[in-house]
C-alpha cells in the first residue's frame, strides 16, 4: 500500500509519528534502530529533525503524550500505520505481547477489519 504524505491530513500524519512512539514505548526501551526509522518516519511526514529527535528522547517519560493508539481520519491510514508499523518492528525484533495487542487495539478503535499481519 502506498501513501502520498501530502495527501495525508496534518492530524493524521501526527497521530502516524505519535502511534509509533508510543508502540516503541511500550517495552520501556527506544533501540537505535528505533530511533532511526522515528526520524526517517518523521522526515517522511514532513516533521522537523529537532522535533523528532526531541520526541523520542522524551517519550520514555514524558506524561503529557497519551497512551491511547491513534484515531485516523480514514481507514486505508490506520490499515497503512498498523501494517507498517508491524513491518518495521519486526525487522528488529519478535513484537512482544504488548506490541501486538497495542496493534489491534489501534485496528479495533479505527474500526479496521479484515486485514492481517504476518
Amino acid at each position: 500500500m502506498k501513501i502520498v504524505p501530502k495527501e495525508i491530513p496534518f492530524k493524521d500524519r501526527s497521530e502516524f509519528l505519535r502511534g509509533f512512539l508510543i508502540l516503541i514505548k511500550q517495552n520501556k526501551n527506544v533501540s537505535e534502530y528505533e530511533r532511526e526509522m522515528t526520524m526517517v518516519i518523521g522526515k517522511y511526514f514532513g516533521f522537523a529533525e529537532e522535533f523528532c529527535k526531541d520526541s523520542i528522547n522524551s517519550i520514555l517519560v514524558n506524561e503529557y503524550v497519551s497512551d491511547d493508539p491513534p484515531l485516523f481520519s480514514d481507514n486505508k491510514i490506520t490499515e497503512y500505520f498498523v501494517i507498517e508499523s508491524f513491518n518495521i518492528l519486526k525487522q528488529i525484533h519478535h513484537l512482544t505481547d504488548k506490541e501486538l495487542k497495542w496493534l489491534w487495539k489501534t485496528a479495533d478503535i479505527n474500526k479496521l477489519k479484515n486485514f492481517e499481519l504476518e
